[in-house]
């Protein structure tokens, strides 16, 4: 965000909303990381597949074409996505001066997947922790 907005200008509305999209976003990607790596056994392998399932999803939840040039359908979709629903929030704070009432849809969606992939990746890691002894 700062190499965004020293390099290429970029105006991120309040700066303390964007923060908080930001690190709440960080604690879904945490919890996917946590089920990928505790799933696979191979870190060459963890690796490629967060990579590329981070490419797709971040494709599929309007990073690489605004959500808005979607298909109502495809909108629909997208929002399945973390990366839509940061998308939605950070839209908000950038473009409608939006405030944290505006965007506690967003960010309890955000919130709740963070929570359930913690929690998977929690039960995943200990069970994976039990068949290693």
């Amino acid at each position: 965000m700062v190499a965004s907005a020293i390099l290429f200008r970029v105006s991120w509305g309040n700066i303390w909303l964007s923060l908080l999209v930001l690190a709440t976003f960080s604690a879904v990607a945490a919890g996917a990381a946590m089920v990928i790596g505790s799933l696979l056994d191979n870190d060459g392998a963890a690796s490629g597949v967060g990579i590329g399932l981070g490419l797709v999803l971040a494709a599929l939840g309007g990073c690489m074409l605004p959500l808005e040039l979607f298909p109502a359908a495809l909108r629909a979709v997208a929002h399945v996505t973390p990366h839509a629903w940061a998308y939605d929030a950070f839209a908000q704070i950038q473009r409608h001066d939006g405030t944290l009432v505006d965007i506690l849809p967003q960010l309890a969606v955000l919130l709740a997947m963070a929570a359930a992939l913690l929690a998977l990746g929690t039960w995943s890691l200990r069970r994976s922790m039990s068949r290693a002894l």
